[in-house]
């Protein structure tokens, strides 16, 4: 399920207030954005909540149930370069609603932190997303039923053998109404949230057999989470197939040995990802002498191992500075210098020194 957000308004009592809202709600929309991205990797095939005029609803998406009248979490195709296979999907209206529901062909990639995604919906189309043909663009559905979606996969001539990812998505014809997401006090920000619902096409195209598969450690560096270390390790899928890992890190610091470990989500080939293990007790501020093992393949038994140093970021204190009556700043130690520092102490009298004057003369002025 996805959902993505665009900031609908805002309202103001004052011109800064504004100003302010408006800096607010496009930071606003940009996180919603960004957190749409992660659930759509994690809950591809779902059922959606969808949200349309006069009440709401619900549908899903998935490949057309078998005789067992089961259904697979994403289809599985095999073919070879040049040649096509055809499918069906099962689109559904779970709702107590008619709805109307747009249908776009996706592409797969890899997650930041390991596992699908899809991107290029509703978009143009790119690679594997480009074979899928058949699909309509829009499909209306009474309350309670469902439609099925015959499709085409289209293999180019001359794609090399290997694993890729496509998808089919869904979501509400019908834009929902603005829901009110945050406010600051002056301003109220609202979004239009849609819900998507994406079931994956998985293609290999050659023998499976016949295929490598291989990850590679690009590299490690450390950072940290508030008080808590962690190590970010980028893991490129460089084999044919699909691929799963279990991470497993070894660091030694103030003479103790550290053992961290992490399972890794699919890497699809001719991808990477970077994998974040947390490692609890390692100090902040050092270097420390660290070896990753990534474990892959059938059983785990393939095995790829980085070793060197790496060094954690230092922690982060913020100190209180009187830059003025009744005024002050907080700031990093190090992040400003001395020099700054005294222009804020200046700046702040001056402030102050203005206030009084105003002050002054506004009473002048009654006087008089």
């Amino acid at each position: 399920m996805n959902a993505r957000a665009s900031e609908a308004g805002s309202r103001s009592g004052a011109d800064h207030g504004a100003s302010q809202g408006r800096r607010f709600g496009r930071k606003l929309a940009a996180a919603v954005a960004v957190a749409a991205l992660a659930i759509t990797a994690t809950a591809a095939s779902r059922p959606a909540a969808a949200a349309g005029p006069g009440g709401s609803g619900s549908f899903g998406l998935t490949p057309m149930p078998g005789r067992d009248g089961r259904a697979a979490a994403y289809f599985t195709m095999t073919t070879g370069a040049g040649h096509s296979v055809t499918a069906a999907a099962l689109i559904s209206n779970t709702g107590r609603l008619t709805q109307a529901l747009r249908v776009s062909r996706s592409t797969g990639v890899t997650a930041a932190n390991g596992g699908s995604a899809f991107s290029h919906v509703f978009q143009s189309c790119a690679g594997p997303g480009c074979w899928l043909t058949g699909l309509p663009a829009t499909v209306r559905l009474p309350a309670g039923t469902g439609e099925k979606l015959l499709f085409t996969v289209r293999v180019p001539a001359g794609t090399a053998p290997g694993q890729y990812l496509a998808g089919i998505t869904a979501e509400s014809a019908a834009t929902p109404p603005s829901v009110r997401v945050a406010s600051n006090g002056k301003t109220t920000e609202k979004a239009v949230v849609i819900e998507q619902v994406t079931v994956g096409v998985a293609i290999t195209v050659g023998p499976l057999a016949r295929m490598r598969t291989r990850l590679a450690i690009r590299g490690v560096s450390g950072t940290a989470v508030g008080p808590t270390a962690r190590l970010d390790i980028v893991l490129e899928n460089t084999g044919q197939t699909f691929a799963r890992a279990a991470v497993r890190a070894f660091c030694t610091a103030d003479g103790k040995r550290y053992s961290f470990a992490v399972n890794a989500s699919t890497i699809l080939p001719r991808d990477q990802a970077t994998i974040a293990v947390n490692a609890p007790g390692l100090p902040m501020g050092a270097t420390a002498p660290c070896t990753v093992r990534v474990g892959y393949g059938n059983g785990l038994a393939s095995t790829a191992t980085w070793s060197g140093l790496v060094t954690l970021p230092a922690p982060t204190h913020t100190r209180i500075v009187h830059t003025g009556a009744g005024a002050y700043s907080v700031i990093p130690p190090a992040g400003i210098s001395p020099w700054a520092i005294a222009l804020f102490i200046v700046g702040g009298l001056i402030l102050v020194t203005v206030v009084v004057l105003l002050i002054a003369m506004r009473r002048r002025g009654l006087r008089t």
